[in-house]
This record gives structure tokens, sequence and C-alpha cells, in this order.
């Protein structure tokens, strides 16, 4: 049993994060046009028309600029938070509301088999979210757009295998750009982005509780370099005894091109059996289908079994 993902763009430039577990294909994302979306696929063997699920996190352009074309020409259904769906109305355009799931966060919902819990997170939007995609082969977390490392995230993500972090900034070259004030103190506050000193913390936590990969995200082209944040987050992770290759694999997601998979795999007898427990109350509001599910986790859901290469 397996689990497949990587970023298909990641920047201000626009944001697609791709996961294909045992059921379903999920694009986390869509802020590349729709032949983008398409042609980003292709360059890996996968298909458009075959995508089971769009997910939303926030309304800001460089996340949705997309969905609204990729939902009109594949009929992808779109999950999101109400808030997201309403402020990102008019950047949508004219789409099929019948393909809208409102989602909550905090209740899990599914796609196919695959369970999706989406949980909130600090950034500047109307109710923004990250997601964690449970899978046998390893879950997979994805959080960009972040302004600090909250508790409710590093709950959410515990036992991830892979997590999909934002690093955005690095503060010394922030504060000597050439942003305005203003839009410095957005990005460095609370509810802004990451830094790459911040994301080696949030990284240690991570690693403690079982993340194997990191996948460094969001990288800003004006405040941040590649190489820079690996070298930030892997130095923190080195203070900690962790070393790169041996206890963990890291990776900085292009800009304009598909990052490096992460290909999990995990044997019959290594697999956690105990998915959460749903149980589905799906109801249509308006236009659009409210889609709510009770999540009830167990402990061992959060612990991942085995150690192998990713």
């Amino acid at each position: 049993m397996s689990v497949f993902s990587l970023s298909l763009r990641s920047g201000s430039s626009g944001n697609s994060t791709y996961i294909r577990t045992d059921s379903a294909r999920i694009a986390v994302d869509c802020g590349i046009t729709g032949k983008q979306f398409a042609l980003a696929l292709r360059s890996i063997g996968e298909d458009a028309n075959a995508v089971d699920a769009l997910l939303l996190t926030h309304e800001h352009i460089d996340h949705c600029s997309g969905i609204g074309v990729v939902m009109r020409r594949f009929g992808i259904p779109l999950y999101t938070t109400k808030s997201t769906f309403e402020g990102a109305r008019d950047i949508l355009g004219n789409i099929n509301e019948s393909l809208v799931y409102i989602i909550e966060p905090g209740k899990a919902f599914s796609i196919r088999d695959t369970v999706v819990l989406p949980f909130s997170v600090p950034h500047d939007a109307s109710d923004p979210v990250g997601f964690r995609i449970f899978a046998t082969g390893g879950d997979i977390g994805v959080v960009t757009d972040l302004g600090h490392f909250s508790s409710e995230v590093k709950n959410s993500l515990e036992g991830c295998r892979v997590v999909y972090l934002e690093a955005n900034f690095d503060p010394e070259l922030l504060e000597s750009g050439y942003y305005p004030k203003l839009l410095k103190r957005r990005i460095a506050g609370s509810r802004g982005h990451l830094s790459n000193l911040d994301a080696g913390d949030a990284a240690v936590q991570l690693l403690h509780s079982g993340t194997e990969a990191f996948a460094l995200c969001h990288l800003s082209r004006d405040n941040n370099r590649p190489g820079l944040a690996l070298k930030t987050v892997s130095e923190r992770l080195l203070r900690e005894g962790a070393r790169a290759g041996r206890d963990y694999v890291i990776n900085a997601s292009p800009r304009y091109e598909c990052s490096r998979v992460f290909h999990c795999r995990r044997s019959l007898d290594e697999q956690d059996k105990s998915l959460p427990l749903l149980h589905e109350e799906s109801q249509v509001t308006g236009n659009y289908t409210q889609c709510t599910i009770e999540v009830h986790q167990n402990d061992s859901v959060l612990q991942l079994q085995g150690k192998e290469s990713v």
C-alpha cells in the first residue's frame, strides 16, 4: 500500500500540492492556470480528468486563481470552508455550485475511501485551514500560509509521515528588502507567514512525533532562497541530533516546476488498521452541499508503525 505526493507549483506565483492515495487523487489548492495544472499532472503520468477532489486552504489568489477553470474544464468537486468559498466567489467565476462541498475545521470528511481532516491555521484570511490526509502508506500534512506554528496545527499534524511545511522568508532578507514596512509587519506577524527559523522549530516538533520527510513550501521570491531555507531548517534539526538522509529527508519545492516526489510504501503487516471512525451527515444547503463528518480518533492513528526510507 502506498501514498504518492509532490508539489506541482509553490510560491506567491501559484500553489498546488498533489496527493494520490490507494483510493483517491487529491489536489490541495490550485493557484495556477488550468493548462499549467493539466500539464504538470501529465508530466508525472497523471490525468487531470482523474482527479477526485480539489481542497482549498483559503481564498488568496495564489491558492485559488485556477480553481474555477479547473472545475469547469474537468468537473472536479471543491471542498472548502463556507467563509473561504464566499471570499473566493468572484475569483472562481461561474461554476457548478453543486460540486462545492462545505467543510469545517476539526471535522473529517472522506473522498472515496480516503479520510481528510481540515484544521484551522493562523493566517490573515477568512477561515484558513491546513489538511491532513490519512493513508495506509503514511499520513500527509499540508500546511502553508501560517503566521506561527500553533498548538492546534502541531496536534493536527502529529505523526504525519510527510509534511508540506511553509518556510516563507528569511528575517534578515525581509528586513533589509524593499517591501513597505506595513507589508513587512504583515508577513512577519502572527497571522502572516512562517520564517525559515520558525519552520526549523516546527520541523523539530514534527520530527519528534514521527515525521520522516519535509517539503519546504511557499518560499518568497524576494525574501528567501531555497538553499538558505534548507540550510536553516537542516541546521536546526542537526542541533537536535537529526541528520538529513539518515533521520529524515528534506527538499524545497520549486516555484515554476514540479518538486521531487515522495512515494511512501508500507507492507501489509506494518499497516495501522485503525483509521478514524466516521459518522457522516451530509445535507444540501443552498446551492452547495454541507459535508459534516464527525471524527473520533484513536491514539494509534497518530503513531506510525515501522521505519523505512521515504
